[in-house]
């Protein structure tokens, strides 16, 4: 019947599908392109790198316009340092490393000095983001990471101290030393050789599993450069901190607070359809009081009535959402082929989300629309429905 009421008005139901087809189109659109850019800033402001470094003083530091980074040396941050600088206002992520260099890998060939660098995946700032090419798994225990010079082959076999370890990524060029020399690996894998590299290095650092090389700082939103650094260099004597450009971070902090403010206005333009919705429904069972009135009269129940209506609405609302994310879709082809190939010819990586993650968005799209059909719909059917069928047969409209 909610079907066939549908078809009665042909005109009608066009409208409505059209006015609902448009609102999820748009809000559809503009959640896949506003998650692609976000994914695409998150990798751009990931290869950046971190807004500060703290090394214990007298640590040699490299500072380019992308990435901070450590030289290796005799000193160490004492114990503990990375629970209180997580305590420190104005800190976000903390990236902690352990660097050393080692004139042999323990294989019995000639090389030249190598980086071995210690890092926490799941803390990492300017490592994993730099990646080229990876294995088809995660990062874990006895896997490496190599810098952009380096030769080894993915997925090969490398011996470090009479231990077989895999390949399991490869940086692109970066012009810092570390990251086109170096060896990169858990802390766990460092932990595991430390005694084998402590042995085959000159250095005297202390390389036990509390003692750290240097720790990148990402900056909470809002927070400057030099309010961490008065704080750091207040509670951490024997320290040094290095800033990167405060133009990048100001950049970084602005965009991300944007793109807040976007998807903010997404929330509240798909809460304006749902006002709409709720109108547009309230005036329809409003004119359609003398037929409802009759099938009370005929013998139909009360919750009979509101879920006739209720029904209506979802399938009408569910189609037209339906409708406009296949519109969507068909706007972001445009989009691919315009904008975001413009972007790759500028070398300028666009992140788009993979289909499964846009079919979601579709899905969820539907599914809200066909709820806001159906609650929009709601409380004029139940309010229609404790009427008298006597009142609404003789009520105008």
């Amino acid at each position: 019947m909610a079907i066939q009421n549908l078809g009665r008005r042909k005109a009608r139901t066009f409208l409505l599908l059209s006015a609902v087809a448009i609102c999820s189109g748009a809000v559809f659109t503009g959640a896949v392109l506003m998650q692609s850019i976000k994914n695409s800033m998150d990798i751009g402001f990931a290869r950046l790198g971190a807004d500060m470094l703290i090394v214990p003083e007298g640590t040699l530091t490299n500072i380019t316009a992308a990435l901070l980074t450590a030289e290796p040396t005799d000193f160490t941050l004492e114990d503990g340092v990375l629970d209180r600088l997580a305590k420190l206002k104005g800190v976000g992520r903390l990236g902690p490393q352990r660097i050393v260099r080692t004139e042999s890998l323990g294989s019995g060939e000639q090389r030249h000095p190598t980086d071995l660098i210690g890092f926490d995946p799941e803390r990492d700032i300017t490592i994993q983001p730099w990646l080229a090419e990876r294995l088809g798994r995660a990062f874990g225990k006895g896997d490496l990471i190599i810098g952009g010079r380096r030769e080894e082959p993915l997925g090969s076999e490398m011996m470090l101290f009479g231990v077989r370890h895999t390949v399991y990524g490869k940086l692109e060029k970066t012009a810092v030393g570390t990251h086109e020399r170096g060896v990169f690996m858990s802390f766990e894998t460092f932990d595991a050789l430390r005694e084998s590299i402590q042995r085959s290095s000159a250095s005297k650092a202390d390389l036990g599993p509390n003692r750290l090389s240097g720790v990148l700082i990402e900056l909470a939103p809002g927070a400057t450069a030099k309010q961490v650094q008065f704080a750091v260099l207040a509670n951490f004597p024997g320290v040094k901190t290095i800033a990167s450009e405060s133009t990048l971070t100001s950049i970084r902090q602005g965009l991300s607070a944007l793109l807040e403010g976007v998807l903010a206005l997404l929330v509240i333009m798909f809460v304006s359809t749902a006002s709409m919705v709720c109108v547009l429904f309230s005036a329809i069972i409003t004119e359609r009081r003398r037929e409802l009135g009759l099938l009370m009269a005929i013998g139909a129940r009360p919750w009979q009535v509101v879920g006739i209506l209720a029904t209506e609405a979802a399938i009408a609302t569910a189609s037209g959402g339906l409708l406009g994310c296949m519109l969507g879709v068909a706007l972001l082809r445009s989009y691919q082929h315009s904008l975001v190939y413009h972007l790759a010819n500028m070398g300028v990586p666009f992140a788009w989300l993979s289909w499964r993650e846009i079919l979601l968005i579709a899905l969820a799209c539907v599914i809200l629309a066909s709820l806001i059909g159906a609650s929009g719909a709601l409380i004029p059917a139940w309010r229609t429905s404790r009427r008298e069928p006597y009142d609404l047969i003789r009520a105008e409209g």
